[in-house]
């Protein structure tokens, strides 16, 4: 299915994109963005801890049983009562930390006693079982997993601003085109799939890394953006990566002049690369940069080259996606 916007609506004057990026320059990310935080206890933490407590004292039963005589039944019903334990509730335990220490996973012990059993034994071997479970440290142990969280913090951070702006989230389709102040997440199925989304706009991204996702679509009356969004407080490889792919979208020329494809990124690094747009020209009195600084200075010039190629596109921080919607 083919997207088709009514003519009577009208285009918009769309402001300039390396003016807006001045304007994100000027307007950099602040150090703590508390849409990417997650300070709240736990919910569950009173369930974890007493399920950690269970635990432990099933390991510390099977612990003084194991080189008795006789005890092959006893320990085979305290195996399945361990098994039956670590189904709900023991992420968070210090034997669910081993497990995964051991390169396994939980599910992966849940369905397989024997291998329970080996774990079982080599924890009691290289671990020491404490008396005490501080909820502080499980909560710890949550806390240190908690960049999972931020997969779709992003998102949701600019549905809200789209939302305080008087843009309508959608679900399908027909009432994105119906409407005009309107926004979709795109997911990996149903109306709004990146493949329904692609087929329906005639857009071809992600060839140079296999096939590319979205994760915005926004119409404002007539003209359509097309966004991805990224979070990054640190350099490095995989960081790098992220820059190129975001590069790689703004690079890429819309099928239609009301098309715009958007890259939006956060995080301290945002600051690290626009920063570029302030420095000082190289001098014989500027110090010698780093590799990483060079590798900044690159992804800064792809960035104002690429929206030189395509005026339609955009590259904002959080000040210039605002502005952008406002």
């Amino acid at each position: 299915m083919r997207l088709t916007i009514s003519k009577k609506a009208y285009l918009l004057k769309i402001m300039d994109n390396l003016k807006l990026l001045q304007y994100c320059i000027n307007r950099t990310e602040k150090f703590l963005d508390y849409n990417y935080m997650f300070v709240k206890k736990d919910n569950n933490l009173n369930y974890y801890q007493k399920r950690t407590r269970e635990i432990k004292e099933i390991l510390t039963a099977i612990k003084k049983i194991k080189n008795k005589s006789n005890s092959s039944n006893v320990q085979e019903q305290l195996f399945l009562e361990l098994q039956r334990k670590i189904k709900k509730y023991a992420n968070y335990s210090e034997f669910g930390s081993f497990i995964n220490a051991c390169d396994s996973t939980m599910n992966e012990n849940i369905n397989d006693l024997d291998l329970l059993k080996k774990i079982t034994h080599l924890y009691l071997e290289k671990r020491k079982l404490s008396d005490i479970t501080p909820i502080e440290w499980i909560q710890a142990i949550i806390d240190k997993g908690s960049s999972r969280k931020k997969g779709q913090a992003g998102t949701n951070k600019l549905i809200k601003i789209l939302e305080k702006k008087g843009f309508v989230r959608v679900k399908k389709i027909q009432e994105f085109v119906n409407k005009k102040k309107v926004m979709a997440k795109l997911s990996s199925r149903g109306e709004f799939s990146n493949k329904n989304v692609k087929k329906a706009f005639n857009i071809s991204i992600g060839r140079k890394t296999q096939g590319k996702s979205l994760d915005l679509i926004i119409k404002n009356n007539r003209n359509v953006f097309l966004l991805e969004a990224k979070h990054l407080n640190t350099g490095g490889g995989g960081q790098n990566k992220q820059v190129l792919e975001l590069i790689e979208i703004i690079r890429t020329k819309p099928p239609k002049n009301n098309y715009h494809f958007v890259a939006f990124l956060d995080g301290i690094h945002s600051n690290n690369i626009l920063g570029v747009g302030i420095r000082p020209k190289k001098s014989a009195k500027v110090k010698k940069r780093s590799k990483d600084e060079i590798k900044i200075e690159k992804q800064y010039t792809d960035i104002t080259e690429s929206l030189k190629k395509n005026q339609n596109n955009y590259w904002v921080n959080s000040a210039g996606f605002a502005k952008l919607f406002s």
